[in-house]
């Protein structure tokens, strides 16, 4: 069961009145003369004379926005330029608060100590005292970023900011401090400033701007680093000789999931993400973060220990005992970079509980793809990765106490205790006092391999020894005169890029190949007229007359058995390794199918090796049978790796392949929960997730009542209307609730209260190809061909006497003209926009959303199905490509740009303002 993934939503329009959705309703008529158009975004230089919306658009370049020099003479003196993708100088930048510290702009400076008796390398960051003012002495503080300087402008976009502090004089400064309490001087390090070593100069810009209300951000905030050698003044790359570096993470690999990544093959464009769906708006390089989030965030923080596994309030510092000293002994200082994103990622996996930094419970983190990828961030395994990260293999090569120990939390190293997991039953581990020895055991050969996945993956290149990796080859699949259907396939070893050999067929046949059980399996999908298109094939699959509208699936384990004769057969292979599955016509497509595609999907099981890793999950595939249509292709699948690296849906039946899951997951299908009978219900043993969810929704839940299952709620599982549903999680209105009555004794629930996204719920091409695919100008062309959702399965039977007779029959029967639908357009927008006032809107808009207009959009939303007028939904009117309010400006309209990547479309800023007032997206 899923839990909350952490992450932070830019809420991008605000709620204004139901009135104003109305008015909208009317939005189909004429639009008036073209006004003239606005000046280009970025087309000014001075930020001082701007306006909001200039300033919360204006992109920096990366490339030619510099730092110029660095001094340290007594305060540090920096020189840097700032311009804009146009190519101009950015002036006007220097504006302050009431107590005169800069407001969007800030410098953070760090000294790296080497790598010592096997520990890592680590930052101080000098900017660890307040600046005194009037009669108020510094003070000693975390890391903070210097503000209170002087900052001239010398034109052209260049400017000289002279540090309001001395770090040649921190030390003795802090020194001559009293400390008291928490108030630990140890937390701040050796702040002693030595010009030999690597230092980092960090210049930021963004945040909220200025006199904003509601708070208006920078959407493209810029951190300029600079590595450099304060004694030579030589600048620190990956090709600079003789100078110790630090740069294990790429903030590229972090936008892969909290943003967009841009161009994958350009290391050096980091896209966006960091500081958007992240805190500190301000802060969006991952070099930037790793100065300022130190050991000496321990600074000022009480010691938590944990009683029989458990914390409890904050857990800023956390030990075996509370007298433990963190710059020397045995300490998770959760704020420092390397503990607190192990521990978020980590996140429901930790062992010990109660956890809670800054309001972030780590454990009810649900991290979506598995922790041990460690490549996920950390990557140096070309020339090419180890040109921005070169110490990105660290991971494996230098093993600690600090890094290990903030996954592996229930590893005690100064006791050689461990606390035993249900996937560890150690209790001891050898006494560790340093990090010199650690190597010694977790070679980084040991370490690779208790780190690896069972399936090979791009990040998980090498799967434990012995296992065997699958890909799966449809060349072609085509239906004869007859109706008989020929499957060309092949299946090659992974490793060696060879065809496998299968089980010569046989009477009675088993094994389809030698050291494995079960077998991959083939799905028939295709699409026939049902009511709502006429005589048109729908531009969906829907399996018509199948049970839950769901394809056929035929194994080759069964083709190879002879005595399926009649079911089909296997021949070959050929000399290119390719089998031909034949499948007859009583098994095969029903006349007058169109649309007709096979997947290949499921697994083969090794034998001799535990169950957790034995299943051989293979990306499936699909292809369309020779001649006929193709559905559309909408989202990329590749981007699914993203999150959530190699996703396995239905236990490793359906990998990695979205044209696959939308066979089964279309528009005919609900979800199943109220067909759960009595007895499954009453007997299974929920777990206490489950049972909290199910006492959420109601708190009078009792599996033991007759009939129960028919108050679950039903909404559906169309891929659109699930996915959007899922991933928009708990900021929806009413998240979704959807309770599965799974095959054998299973039962499933996703809470959808309990998902928050990583990612800008507006950022669709986070899922989809292109911008122009998630327009309902798609749907629209479409038409009469796309189909409703259905939302409720219903018969004349269930709804007469509703019970899971009534309702498994009615299941059997889809599409029924009694089913509860919603229009497609509709479908896909209000899985996410399910607020009153969006639902109103869309209600005018020829949507028709049933009782969920005024109530839940979790379940029974929709009309009958006999009931749904044709072509009614005018939503491309106004949010079609280069409307009033196309969706693809809409979605984008607090969302980062990435650099050298042009706009789709223009709306003025005026229209942007307008439909922000209107509508509570």
């Amino acid at each position: 069961m899923q839990r909350k993934v952490l992450g932070k939503f830019s809420s991008f329009l605000i709620a204004s009145t139901a009135a104003a959705a109305l008015f909208l309703g009317g939005c189909e008529g004429d639009r008036g003369p073209k006004g003239e158009p606005g000046a280009p975004g970025g087309a000014f230089t001075n930020l001082s004379t701007a306006t909001t919306d200039q300033l919360a658009n204006i992109t920096f370049d990366q490339n030619a926005s510099t730092v110029d020099s660095v001094t340290i003479q007594s305060p540090p003196v920096v020189t840097f330029t700032l311009k804009t993708t146009s190519g101009q100088a950015v002036e006007g930048i220097g504006s302050r608060d009431t107590t005169g510290r800069l407001n969007n702009l800030g410098f953070s400076l760090a000294k790296l100590i080497p790598a010592s008796n096997g520990t890592p390398s680590h930052w101080v960051n000098y900017i660890v005292t307040t600046v005194p003012t009037g009669g108020t002495a510094a003070a000693a503080s975390r890391p903070t970023s210097d503000r209170e300087g002087k900052l001239e402008y010398l034109g052209n976009g260049k400017y000289r900011y002279t540090f309001a502090r001395d770090v040649k004089l921190i030390q003795g400064q802090v020194n001559a401090m009293t400390f008291t309490g928490n108030n630990r001087r140890n937390d701040l390090g050796d702040l002693t400033y030595d010009p030999s070593k690597t230092h980092r100069l960090v210049v930021a810009y963004g945040g909220n701007i200025p006199g904003t209300s509601p708070a208006v951000a920078y959407k493209n905030a810029i951190n300029l680093v600079y590595d450099f050698v304060p004694a030579t003044g030589t600048r620190v790359t990956s090709s600079t000789s003789n100078a110790a570096q630090r740069n294990i993470v790429l903030t590229k690999y972090c936008n892969e999931c909290h943003g967009n990544p841009g161009d994958p093959n350009n290391l050096n464009e980091q896209g966006w993400g960091l500081g958007v769906t992240t805190p500190h708006l301000d802060r969006v390089d991952t070099r930037y973060c790793a100065i300022c989030h130190t050991s000496q965030r321990a600074y000022g923080r009480a010691i938590s220990t944990a009683t029989s596994g458990a914390f409890t309030g904050n857990t800023y510092v956390t030990a075996d005992v509370s007298t433990a000293d963190p710059s020397t002994d045995e300490a998770q200082i959760l704020g420092e970079f390397v503990t607190m994103v192990h521990k978020i990622h980590m996140g429901s996996n930790l062992t010990l509980t109660g956890y809670s930094y800054a309001g972030v419970h780590f454990n009810e983190v649900a991290y979506p793809q598995s922790a041990a990828l460690c490549r996920k961030c950390h990557r140096a395994d070309t020339a090419k990765e180890q040109a921005v990260t070169p110490q990105g293999n660290n991971w494996r090569t230098m093993p600690s106490r600090k890094a290990c120990g903030a996954c592996h939390d229930n590893v005690h190293f100064s006791t050689g205790t461990i606390t035993p997991t249900t996937t560890n039953p150690a209790t001891t581990h050898p006494v560790q006092l340093n990090d010199a020895s650690c190597n010694a055991c977790h070679t980084p050969t040991a370490i690779t391999e208790s780190h690896a996945q069972a399936i090979v993956t791009p990040l998980n290149p090498e799967a434990p020894a012995g296992l065997t990796s699958f890909t799966y080859d449809l060349a072609s699949a085509t239906v004869d005169a007859s109706n008989n259907l020929a499957i060309k396939f092949r299946i090659l070893n992974q490793a060696t890029n060879t065809p496998i050999t299968l089980a010569t067929p046989a009477a009675g046949l088993t094994v389809a190949l030698p050291g494995f059980t079960g077998s991959p399996s083939f799905l028939l999908a295709y699409a026939m007229p049902q009511l709502e298109t006429g005589t048109a094939i729908p531009a969906d699959y829907n399996n018509l007359g199948k049970v839950a509208a769901q394809p056929d699936a035929i194994s080759i384990a069964t083709l190879l058995n002879t005595n399926n004769a009649a079911t089909g057969s296997i021949t070959g292979p050929d000399g290119s390794g390719y089998y031909t599955a034949t499948i007859n016509a009583a098994s095969a497509f029903p006349a007058g199918a169109k649309m007709r595609a096979v997947a290949m999907q499921s697994y083969f099981t090794q034998t001799g090796f535990d169950n957790s890793i034995a299943g051989r999950h293979a990306r499936a595939v699909i292809v369309p049978v020779t001649g006929d249509a193709v559905r559309r292709t909408v989202v990329d699948p590749d981007k699914c790796k993203n999150c959530h690296e190699f996703f396995e849906a239905h236990g490793g039946q359906r990998v990695y392949q979205t044209q696959v899951c939308v066979t089964c997951h279309n528009p005919n299908l609900t979800t199943s929960g109220r067909t759960i009978s009595n007895t499954k219900l009453s007997g299974f043993n929920f777990t206490p997730v489950q049972l909290s969810i199910l006492t959420t929704w109601d708190p009078a839940f009792n599996k033991t009542t007759a009939g129960y299952a028919l108050t679950f709620p039903e909404f559906s599982n169309n891929f659109k209307d699930l996915i959007h549903g899922i991933h928009a999680g708990a900021t929806r209105t009413d998240p979704i609730r959807d309770v599965r009555n799974g095959p054998s004794a299973g039962i499933t629930l996703i809470a959808g209260e309990e998902i928050t996204f990583p990612n800008m719920l507006g950022n669709c091409e986070a899922c989809h190809i292109s911008q122009q695919s998630y327009t309902p100008d798609v749907v629209s062309a479409l038409a009469p061909r796309a189909l409703p959702s259905t939302q409720v399965t219903r018969s004349a039977a269930s709804i007469a006497t509703p019970s899971t007779t009534t309702l498994t029959a009615a299941r059997a029967s889809v599409p029924n003209d009694q089913d509860l639908v919603v229009a497609p357009i509709t479908a896909a927008c209000v899985s996410c926009h399910d607020t009153p006032l969006a639902k109103a809107h869309m209600q005018a808009n020829g949507a028709q959303l049933g009782a969920a207009l005024n109530g839940p959009s979790y379940t029974d939303m929709g009309v009958v199905r006999t009931d749904l007028p044709s072509l009614t939904e005018q939503c491309a009117l106004c949010h079609g490509q280069g409307k009033v309010a196309d969706v693809i400006t809409m979605h984008a309209a607090n969302r980062p740009a990435v650099v050298s990547v042009a706009p789709t479309t223009t709306t003025t800023s005026a229209t942007k303002a307008l439909i922000k007032q209107m509508l509570n997206w």
